[in-house]
């Protein structure tokens, strides 16, 4: 997943978008926390996706002659 490209928000719009909030932070405590929430949004999404995968499988039964 890491190697699709995707439209991130810049430090500095992460920045602006802080202020706004009242939050303030200079440009490379707003890099950290971009970085961290992407990882942490790829972390939920990897997680997600295995579980919906694992919950589609067909289940297979096998007699005890074919075991």
């Amino acid at each position: 997943m890491r190697n699709e490209n995707i439209d991130r928000i810049t430090a500095q719009e992460a920045m602006e978008l802080l202020q706004k909030d009242g939050v303030n932070v200079d440009i490379e405590q707003a890099k950290i926390i971009t970085d961290f929430l992407y990882e942490m949004a790829e972390i939920v999404v990897n997680t997600y996706l295995s579980q919906q995968k694992n919950v589609n499988l067909p289940t297979v039964k096998k007699s005890l002659n074919e075991v």
